[in-house]
């Protein structure tokens, strides 16, 4: 049950990083100062295999790389959180384990009470184990979604420079059209 309300709260939480990604792209496209191809700056584009590299070392920096800033931010907290909860839960078990050890060597201590000590002990095992995981799964999903999110990043820009060439084709008074059969290319002049 639990392993399914972590899945169902993963997809949630992609599902609106990429609705605020989306949305924070369409805010920051509205340009309002027109650019000469002279002046206009070369597109920038982010490498994919880069922003995986970067993930690989820093979970987060690759999304961070390629313009995720939400993503990466719930990717870098996620494995901070998964490392803490690794840490506490494995100093919880040293200590509940020490306890269990007591018991099991004083031999003052009934059968029933070492075995609670012990499986309280083993719950914390299970635990550290289960944020181990967690971080681990999360670091990978942090290369994939880097890489992802470069593509992604990728698409928008060039879509974004195709409709400012188009815009400034406009503004020439150059119309270019496509029909099944043609090409065609001229100049719109209106008096």
């Amino acid at each position: 049950m639990r392993f399914l309300l972590i899945i169902a709260l993963l997809f949630f939480s992609l599902h609106a990083s990429f609705a605020q990604e989306a949305e924070n792209n369409a805010e920051n496209n509205i340009e309002t100062t027109q650019k000469t191809p002279e002046t206009a700056e070369p597109v920038k584009l982010a490498s994919p295999i880069g922003a995986m590299v970067r993930s690989a070392f820093v979970p987060g920096w690759g999304q961070f790389y390629s313009g995720s800033y939400y993503r990466g931010s719930l990717t870098v907290l996620g494995i901070g959180g998964s490392i803490v909860g690794a840490l506490l839960a494995q100093n919880s078990f040293n200590n509940r384990y020490l306890v269990y050890e007591d018991m099991v060597w004083s031999g003052f201590h009934s059968e029933k009470e070492i075995l609670e000590s012990y499986e309280y002990a083993n719950q914390r095992f299970k635990l550290r184990t289960f944020f181990m995981y967690t971080g681990i799964g999360l670091w990978l999903y942090s290369l994939i979604d880097s890489y992802v999110s470069a593509n992604f990043n990728n698409a928008t820009t060039l879509i974004q420079s195709i409709e400012q060439d188009a815009r400034d084709i406009e503004n020439l008074g150059i119309e270019i059209g496509a029909t099944p059969t043609r090409l065609y290319l001229g100049i719109v002049k209106t008096f």
